[in-house]
């Protein structure tokens, strides 16, 4: 989409009907050229620019169109440093070539709070464009800089942002090498909002790829006869860019929507409208009123496992920065709506949520962090101990034998006797094995000597302090 960036494509397996794909890895160059106008090739509905394809006259458009062109996706920005010199003059001549505009931004973002700053960076380059607030605005998103964390809530952020800012109608542009390297799921933005890009090596009319989708990027290498330049094309399946929405009122007393005018009409904000659910359906899905987690056709309360974390729902609500309580512990969801693991700092208060992917609060008992040692009150929060405990002392769980600060198993003389202890709690009548041998601590804890009879039998342990069984 972005030709400076398109230095390495992967083609990933599609299935459409009986035919499969089989994956590649390919540079721009290997990309098939097609000339538009050729037989038995995908529908080219969808254009997209970048300053790549420098200006471009109306007439370039007017020959596009001639081709089956209706709309075209103008680079506008890029990450938070970079606005296209070209934008303006693309937009203005292909909407007076009479063709459907939108916008798209080349993402940089590797975070919730990155992906926001991007989103009002765009939106302000589009508002400065002075393109109407109904234009569809697409989040490329490719670059290998954006794999990081979970891509997923990033990219929601961007569109949340977007959203906050009046721009309703978005589009996620992605691949399916992007989706399986990251595991992000465009089942969040809705299959009608995804335009996907993926190169056939023979592309054909008669084998359409991802028409799940809204629309698919076909080819990265088509040259228009008369059009100085390459292009990328794609078939539209339905999606948002070529909607047609009244936007402005001009002088006239006209309503324009992106290039054709109608009479002017009393616009009534639209109220959201709730979509029915179907009865079976789990997952994400946008009911109209906002995207919500549904199980079984139902909001949930509760967590669910979704891109490789846990996230708590109220009322299909994604939750961030709250205590949670399940399963008799208590959690923590943090500001990207993940529960919580490890050292983490809540009201500069220090709580333990272990690294073993259980997630819960660790409460009423000792906490090593490395080279550290805690203990966790019965609220959770940490207490660091300054000193090495060493020998038998009393803790709140009770008397506990350490050793370099650490529970300790196995015998420890104390007080004139071997003890056994197990995690650190003193053992009776019970049977111990070390060194190769067997011992038994009696009802004080003892280890036993001498002639002793233990469930109805008799054993020998010896008489000279060596304890073991004979």
């Amino acid at each position: 989409m972005n030709n400076f960036k398109k230095i390495v494509l992967i083609i990933t397996a599609s299935i459409v009907g009986t035919y499969v794909s089989a994956p590649h890895h390919i540079t721009a160059n290997s990309v098939p050229n097609i000339t538009a106008g050729e037989v038995n090739k995908p529908r080219m509905d969808l254009v997209d620019v970048s300053s790549w394809n420098k200006a471009l006259s109306v007439s370039d458009f007017q020959k596009m169109k001639t081709y089956g062109v209706r709309g075209v996706i103008v680079k506008v920005s890029e990450g938070s440093y970079y606005v296209s010199p070209v934008a303006e003059a693309q937009i203005k001549n292909a909407r007076a070539a009479g063709l459907i505009v939108s916008a798209y931004h080349y993402a940089k973002y590797r975070s919730p709070q990155e992906a926001s700053q991007e989103a009002d960076y765009f939106a302000n380059q589009v508002q400065k464009l002075g393109l109407p607030m109904t234009t569809v605005l697409a989040n490329d998103l490719e670059d290998s800089q954006t794999q990081t964390g979970n891509v997923t809530a990033n990219a929601l952020a961007f569109r949340n942002r977007l959203t906050a800012r009046g721009y309703q109608r978005q589009m996620l542009y992605t691949a399916p090498y992007y989706i399986s390297q990251t595991q992000l799921d465009v089942n969040s933005f809705g299959n009608r909002n995804i335009w996907m890009a993926s190169y056939p090596y023979n592309p054909s009319s008669d084998n359409l790829w991802h028409q799940q989708y809204g629309a698919w990027q076909w080819n990265s290498n088509t040259n228009f006869p008369g059009v100085t330049g390459v292009f990328d094309v794609s078939v539209d399946y339905g999606s948002q860019f070529l909607e047609e929405h009244v936007t402005t009122t001009n002088t006239n007393g006209a309503v324009t929507n992106n290039n054709r005018s109608v009479p002017a009409k009393p616009v009534v904000p639209a109220k959201p409208v709730q979509k029915q659910i179907p009865v079976n359906y789990s997952g994400y899905a946008s009911d109209g009123i906002g995207w919500h987690w549904y199980e079984k056709g139902h909001r949930f309360t509760g967590f669910r496992y979704y891109m490789g974390a846990y996230y708590w729902f109220d009322n299909g609500v994604r939750q961030d920065n709250q205590w949670k309580s399940a399963w008799g512990n208590r959690y923590y969801v943090g500001n990207d709506g993940r529960a919580v693991q490890g050292l983490k700092t809540i009201n500069q208060k220090q709580y333990y949520f272990g690294d073993n992917k259980t997630f819960y609060l660790r409460t009423n008992q000792d906490v090593y962090i490395g080279n550290q040692h805690f203990i966790a009150d019965t609220q959770g929060v940490l207490t660091k101990v300054s000193q090495l405990r060493q020998g038998y002392l009393d803790t709140p769980n009770g008397w506990r034998w350490y050793e370099k600060d650490r529970l300790f198993t196995g015998f420890r003389y104390y007080m004139g006797a071997y003890y056994w202890f197990n995690n650190g709690v003193r053992q009776e009548n019970k049977w111990q094995q070390a060194w190769g041998y067997r011992y038994y601590v009696g009802a004080d804890g003892r280890a036993v000597q001498g002639h002793k009879k233990i469930d109805g039998r008799w054993y020998y342990f010896g008489n000279n302090n060596t304890f073991y069984l004979r």
